[in-house]
């Protein structure tokens, strides 16, 4: 029989109404049972203590690489090691870098690079001497000074732990595990260059392990390194006609010739103005007066690690003494350009670089950069149920 339009939505509606009365009946009555519980069995409480977990249980993604991992890898720079492992790792290298070229800022998700933590055996690492003041002005730890021979294996959680270690690992979290060997060792010299036939490297770096005590150990890892620079530019022709390679007379120096400063103009044109031009103060094998490409780099270090079992846990230690220099190039300075000011010598006396270089000058960045940790401490059990871990740490 057919059924009536109002009597179908009232069946409709109490079959819809159905499934909500029992949920809303369940809801009511996990209430009362949750308020009913006198005691809870566990209360987990985020924050700097957590409880451990492993890889299998952990909510974000934590990647784990073996020393065999690290050494299939062709780079022996820290950096560059784990550039190549984790994607979300960055960090870059530029022709001309200011501060960069002696300490270069990693960091996770291309967040600052103060934002990613940097643990070394579960402690944090100190933050370099630079601060990076062509972007947020932040300041991270060096990485490169932590040798590949002296690392057992690298854990790398990317995604944010700040509720867990703070603010400086909204990024993610980097944790060096270093080498325990108490016996053996190893030694290995890395050496190679590009296809231009410049910027050869060569890197020597080794372990070995010793015992200390019955069943105590002193891992001492070592590296040296040294890089020759690149060259990948290209004979300055912007502003002046007379640079050696360069053909014609551009538009920057017509423009200068038809509006500049006729003294000026006048000195670009003379005949011993333009013989100096190739003069300028950069020795390269090429001749370029505006070097573009990696510079100079040497670096040497030594990095231990050490424990010794007590009664009820274990005394620990470990640190690194690292030396290391850069030297790369600014830009050229051409004649007139406007950035070359008067310089005062230590007698007092004014002088112009024009005067020694008159083809202009291209000005070297140097410095040397010396990196000191040491890190100690005693962990152990106080109760089956409790341990604890005191240690006092120092970096510069």
């Amino acid at each position: 029989m057919p059924i009536e339009r109002s009597k179908l939505n009232r069946l409709l509606a109490g079959f819809v109404g159905a499934p909500l009365a029992v949920g809303a009946f369940a809801l009511s009555v996990g209430a009362a049972s949750s308020a009913s519980a006198e005691e809870l069995e566990e209360v987990v409480v985020t924050g700097s203590r957590a409880k451990p977990r492993t890889v299998e249980d952990s909510p974000i993604p934590v990647d784990v690489f073996s020393q065999a991992e690290l050494e299939e890898v062709g780079y022996t720079d820290s950096n560059e090691v784990i550039k190549t492992l984790v994607p979300s790792f960055s960090i870059g290298r530029q022709p001309i870098s200011d501060g960069a070229t002696f300490i270069r800022p990693a960091n996770l998700r291309d967040l600052p690079t103060d934002k990613t933590l940097v643990l070394v055996n579960n402690k944090r690492r100190h933050r370099a001497a630079l601060v990076a003041i062509g972007g947020s002005g932040t300041q991270g730890p060096d990485i490169a000074t932590i040798p590949m021979s002296a690392i057992k294996n690298i854990e790398v959680l990317r995604d944010g732990a700040g509720a867990i270690y703070g603010t400086d690992a909204i990024a993610g979290t980097i944790n060096f595990i270093l080498k325990d060997n108490s016996e053996g060792g190893s030694l290995s010299i890395d050496t190679g260059e590009y296809s231009e036939g410049d910027g050869g490297s060569v890197t020597v770096r080794g372990n070995i392990g010793l015992p200390l005590g019955d069943s105590g150990f002193l891992s001492i890892s070592g590296e040296a390194y040294e890089a020759d620079p690149t060259y990948r530019g290209e004979q300055y022709c912007q502003s002046w006609f007379a640079v050696p390679g360069c053909d014609g007379q551009n538009g920057s120096y017509a423009s200068f010739v038809a509006n500049g400063r006729a003294d000026r103009v006048a000195a670009s044109q003379e005949a011993s103005y333009l013989a100096n031009f190739a003069n300028a103060s950069v020795e390269t094998e090429n001749g370029i007066v505006q070097p573009w490409g990696r510079p100079n780099e040497k670096r040497s270090g030594i990095f231990y690690n050490a424990a010794i079992p007590v009664e009820n846990g274990e005394i620990y230690s470990f640190g690194n003494y690292t030396a290391s220099e850069a030297d790369g190039s600014f830009f050229y300075r051409f004649p007139f350009n406007g950035t070359i000011e008067n310089l005062r010598s230590q007698d007092g006396s004014i002088y112009s670089p024009l005067e020694l270089f008159p083809g202009g000058f291209t000005p070297r960045f140097f410095g040397e950069v010396t990196d000191v940790s040491i890190v100690g401490g005693w962990k152990g059990d106080l109760t089956p149920d409790m341990t604890l871990d005191v240690s006092a740490r120092y970096g510069s």
